[in-house]
């Protein structure tokens, strides 16, 4: 997200978290009070007519009564908080542009390329790319030791725009096809549809990815990162 995106949506959490306190604060703080048919005499509360009395030790605290509106409200504000700050999806049209991935590219010192004619002639076998197709606004990497790829593409036939991430195996495995394939659940937010190789996994969105936020490009990556380091590191304890 963008630098006042971010500001905000930490600002409702803020506000909502504070609200939860004074509304707990409020709760706890309640105070002891004669009621209205009773006059107050010292620490006793008197009934009107009969004269019959009772200590304000006897009487039962009293919530406030702005306390559950201000838990409503800050329970509100906390939870959309929470959400605009860590589930929010800041995709936006795929007019943007691809600043995002230029941004990253410049950053981390990765590349970044307007079009790339060789790296779907690797992936003919896959029916959403096409071997003569190019890739565009490709950006390659390596994140947490491991060679990505994100690029668009236009499916053959339709012509239809989307956008892949593939992140690389360090060392191909033909095992690693068939562990993916019949034990892991493959898909899960934020992966879309995922194709797997022994050299790579990959995850291939509906349409063009496009984001105000440089970062969120790299959710898909984190997450088929996180298949490959679960796939090796069984690998290892088994060897």
């Amino acid at each position: 997200m963008g630098t006042r995106a971010a500001r905000s949506s930490w600002i409702v959490l803020l506000v909502g978290l504070a609200l939860l306190v004074a509304g707990i604060a409020l709760s706890l703080g309640g105070s002891a009070d004669c009621a209205a048919v009773e006059t107050r005499a010292g620490n006793k509360c008197i009934t009107y007519g009969d004269g019959a009395a009772r200590t304000l030790d006897e009487t039962a605290t009293e919530e406030h009564p702005a306390a559950p509106v201000t838990l409503g409200l800050g329970g509100l504000l906390a939870a959309a908080g929470v959400w605009l700050v860590f589930f929010a999806d800041r995709s936006v049209r795929p007019a943007t542009g691809v600043g995002d991935r230029i941004e990253l590219a410049r950053r981390y010192g990765w590349r970044f390329a307007d079009v790339d004619r060789e790296l779907l002639a690797d992936w003919a076998d896959n029916p959403d790319f096409g071997a003569d197709q190019p890739a565009y606004a490709v950006l390659r990497g390596s994140f947490e030791d491991l060679e990505f790829v994100v690029f668009d593409f236009r499916r053959p036939g339709s012509g239809t725009a989307g956008t892949a991430w593939v992140v690389y195996l360090p060392h191909p495995s033909r095992t690693f096809v068939e562990w993916a394939t019949t034990q892991q659940p493959l898909y899960r937010r934020p992966l879309h549809k995922v194709g797997v190789r022994a050299d790579a996994i990959v995850d291939i969105g509906r349409e063009q990815h496009r984001s105000t936020e440089p970062d969120a490009v790299l959710r898909q990556i984190r997450a088929l990162a996180e298949i490959v380091q679960r796939f090796e590191a069984q690998a290892a304890a088994s060897s």
